[in-house]
């Protein structure tokens, strides 16, 4: 009897459903860029976000949690890029399920909830399912025995690299136990073998793991020692998409609901259809890749050329590349994005909120890459000139696959169509070392934290209460201090902010009757407010109680500019479009700085705008509110979210009249009148479809502005003119000097005339052949082109070579006279010559430039023409 067909989105449903009946708390997935774990690339595993749980830095909330986590994986070991698409199981984005205990059920219940939704929810057949156990942990062995009903021949030991998980080189690790299906033998890709025996953790694909629980209850010392927790948890791990190729019964992870829509929007915009084998692999590539595109955009990520950035152009430029194998040569993958949120918006709202500004990103990338890819085919052509042997050097393989995205197949089948080969041994070379450059940037650093060389318990927290109070009373709960007198101090309630969300930390100090101290910045680590200071005098200790006191004005000026760029947020958004999003902020006492994204150069009267738009707003003295709400409601209400920000549950609401909502943890004003005036000192570029505001507000705009008027008072002084005469007396400047500069230059290449008027009177014959070789002097290669331009109309017949020492280094030029290019070719010649003075060069038949290091080697490099004529 055939099983009824299930979709993704039940099976999703089903197994939190499940989870949440065993009093489990259903968790939003973290965004899979990474927002307060710099040790991390992309989240790749549900456990990302519980890490500080594990490691005891965090008391957890609740003692049981479920969810789907959005995972990428781009690199390391099994996360080869290269290898997505080829079979059905590799993918740089996924979903993980998971439950969790926090000291509370341990392995007897994640083995009895495990096989009871397989069996009796999922209707996995018994028969078919293998548990395996690590080879130390018999109590696992036992309770799959006693608690479950499968066949006891089908509990397996296995060694700890299958059956120990481990954080990182160092942290928390325990022996874990996998659920195992047999799909039989024809899904066997090693039936050829005739030695081979199908196992589960063997080689071939009969068996796959669709389960993994986690039994954590060791910490993994620097010695390698381990060490017994004092509160066990629980950590478990199923991949949602093959749990959906089975539970839809097919062959691979492709072929199941949650690939197939885009599959077949790829298949209709290129107009070729998709078949499962090899023939299928570019749809595949494609499909998974802008799946991994539109989350991490829609998380924070965007293209660049470092860190996840670079990893997320790398992926969107295979896919751009895959596409041209399709004849897609026009952007497309942006057209894809729809098809992802149609697939999982409805568990990842997020994605309908960002859905146009994703796609936006995607199309300014792709037609930035199109760019290059040109770029790269003439880079192609360069490196072809200069290979020898027939032989494409791995070295720049590597170049065009990392710099120009060219695919290794691409090099491959353009170097063949010109009878070349590829060094693909050199290649692979550079590729493992990119590998093993992404497997250390994947590594846990689980250095100490300051809570940890303090000693401080995770219960402890710091109460905030700057958001109402500039001074307060309070106990210091702990403190270390150096032989310098600086200190850092743990309080148990404090007014000083703590530097979060690109907003700088307050200054002040805390005093009592015997001790002075002087606080220059605080930092937060989990709900802990780390304040570093200086002791003025006197002598600090545990318990004492202290008056804790914020500069005040330093705070308002920080305020200023924080609420300044909400204010600024919102006006770029009506001048420039709805896609402008904030990408990062600083906020000090004396500016700030903005940056959002957008894919043009902005102009002077958009700036101007923006900063008219914004100081209206601060002279109609808006009423600034802060309210505490759901996460739901305020999203309901239209409050921007901001990328780099964690929040929870409950969030809080900055309200600038009705002219902006954002959520927002930072500090400021009552009313936007109190920032005075905000003056827009630059605007530039930072990274591609990222730019950036700078700006100062209040007295800092001021002074500014004095400063510019300071500067021009002196400019009508040096110019001596009055102001409305002012830009005509620059203007004419201007001209005059434009005028000089080109009866200068006239005179200075009248003067090089008469100077190869003398050459050419000297000049030598070889075989019939007027030759002129000399040296000049030159400030740049422009002028020596024209100089060469002068050679050319003065040499009838015959060739010319001029070298100079321009800035420490050798430029070559070389000269044919046309009636002479057919036997002598200038881009040859002074390649040739190039080599004596350790360099390279080339170009047209009958003019050619060439540069090189060695300058004592001139006169021997114009000697050489002789030779070759």
């Amino acid at each position: 009897m055939e099983k009824k067909y299930i979709s993704s989105k039940e099976i999703r449903e089903q197994f939190i459903e499940f989870f949440e009946n065993k009093g489990h708390q259903k968790v939003l997935s973290a965004p899979v860029i990474p927002i307060d774990d710099p040790t991390l690339l992309f989240t790749n595993a549900g456990m990302n976000q519980f890490k500080n749980i594990f490691l005891g830095q965090t008391e957890a909330k609740f003692s049981r949690a479920v969810d789907s986590q959005k995972c990428i994986r781009a690199g390391g070991k099994h996360n080869d890029l290269e290898e997505v698409g080829k079979d059905g199981y590799h993918h740089t984005f996924f979903e993980m399920l998971g439950n969790w205990s926090f000291g509370d059920y341990y392995k007897k219940e994640a083995i009895s909830w495990a096989w009871e939704l397989f069996t009796d929810v999922w209707k996995f057949p018994k028969e078919l399912l293998y548990a395996t156990c690590f080879e130390d942990d018999k109590e696992a062995f036992e309770f799959w025995k006693s608690e479950t009903d499968i066949d006891h021949s089908h509990i397996e030991f296995h060694e700890a690299r299958h059956n120990f998980w481990e954080m990182g080189e160092t942290g928390p690790c325990g022996p874990c136990s996998e659920l195992h299906i047999d799909r039989g033998v024809e899904f066997c890709s090693m039936k050829d073998d005739p030695n081979h025996i199908c196992s589960v953790n063997g080689d071939c694909h009969r068996y796959i793991e669709l389960w993994n629980l986690v039994f954590i209850q060791f910490f993994r010392n620097k010695e390698g020692e381990l060490e017994p927790l004092k509160e066990k948890f629980v950590d478990t791990g199923a991949g949602f998409e093959r749990i959906c190729q089975v539970l839809q019964n097919k062959d691979s992870n492709y072929e199941t609901d949650l690939f197939q829509p885009i599959i077949e929007a790829i298949a209709k915009i290129s107009k070729t259809d998709y078949f499962k084998d090899e023939r299928g692999t570019t749809h595949r590539v494609i499909a998974d890749h802008i799946r991994a595109l539109t989350f991490a955009i829609t998380d924070g990520g965007m293209p660049s050329n470092e860190g996840r950035g670079y990893v997320l152009r790398r992926i969107l430029r295979r896919a751009a590349r895959f596409g041209r194998l399709l004849n897609l040569h026009k952007p497309f993958l942006y057209k894809l994005v729809d098809n992802v949120v149609e697939v999982m918006g409805h568990h990842f709202d997020e994605l309908l909120d960002k859905q146009s500004y994703v796609k936006m990103i995607i199309k300014a990338e792709e037609e930035r890459f199109n760019l290059t890819l040109d770029k790269g085919l003439i880079r192609f052509e360069e490196i072809f000139r200069k290979s020898e042997h027939k032989l494409i050097s791995g070295k720049d393989v590597f170049t065009l696959y990392d710099t120009y995205g060219f695919p290794v197949d691409l090099t491959r089948i353009l170097a063949e169509e010109k009878g070349y080969k590829i060094d693909m041994d050199s290649f692979s070379l550079a590729m493992d070392k990119q590998r093993k450059r992404a497997r250390e940037a994947a590594k846990f650093n689980l250095g100490e934290s300051n809570l940890d060389k303090m000693g401080l318990s995770p219960s402890i927290q710091t109460g905030f209460v700057g958001y109402n109070y500039f001074k307060t009373e309070s106990k210091i709960i702990k403190f270390t201090l150096d032989e310098k007198g600086k200190v850092i101090v743990v309080l148990d309630k404090t007014p000083f902010y703590a530097e979060s969300g690109g907003q700088v930390s307050d200054i002040g100090i805390m005093y009592n009757e015997k001790c002075k101290i002087k606080i220059y910045n605080v930092q937060k680590e989990n709900e802990v407010f780390l304040h570093f200071g200086k002791i003025v005098n006197g002598e600090i200790d545990t318990d004492d109680h202290f008056t804790i006191e914020i500069d005040i004005d330093n705070r308002k000026n920080i305020s200023r500019n924080h609420t300044a760029t909400h204010l600024l947020h919102k006006a770029l958004k009506e001048v420039l479009g709805e896609h402008v999003q904030q990408k990062g902020s600083l906020v000090k006492a004396d500016s700030l700085r903005f940056d959002f994204t957008h894919f043009k150069n902005t102009n002077d009267e958009e700036i101007k705008l923006v900063e008219k738009i914004v100081n209206k707003k601060i002279r109609e003295c808006l009423k600034i509110n802060t309210n505490i709400k759901s996460i739901e409601e305020a999203k309901k209400e239209g409050a921007t979210a901001l990328f780099g920000e964690k929040y929870g549950e409950t969030v809080r609401v900055v309200s600038i009249g009705d002219f902006s909502k954002e959520l927002c943890g930072g500090t400021h004003l009552l009313f936007t009148g109190e920032i005075g005036s905000i003056k827009i000192i630059s605007e530039s570029s930072t990274a591609a479809g990222i730019r950036r505001i700078e700006a100062v507000t209040g007295e800092n705009a001021e002074t500014y502005n004095n400063q510019i008027e300071d500067n021009y008072s002196e400019i009508l002084r040096v110019l001596n003119v009055q102001k409305k005469f002012a830009i005509e007396k620059i203007e004419k400047l201007i001209a005059d000097n434009k005028k000089f500069s080109i009866e200068l230059e006239a005179l200075k290449m009248k003067a090089a005339g008469n100077q190869l008027d003398k050459l050419l009177s000297n000049a030598k014959e070889v075989n019939g052949i007027k030759i002129i070789a000399t040296k000049i002097q030159v400030k740049n290669s422009g002028e020596m082109r024209n100089i060469g331009d002068q050679l050319k109309g003065k040499l009838k017949s015959g060739i010319g070579v001029i070298a100079s020492e321009i800035n420490g280094k050798v430029s070559l030029l070389v000269i044919v006279s046309d009636d002479l290019k057919k036997q002598y070719h200038a881009g040859k010649i002074v390649g040739e010559i190039a080599k004596i003075v350790g360099g390279k060069g080339g170009g047209r038949p009958d003019m050619a430039m060439a540069g090189g290091k060695d300058v004592e080697k001139i006169d021997e490099a114009l000697a050489k023409i002789y030779e070759l004529i």
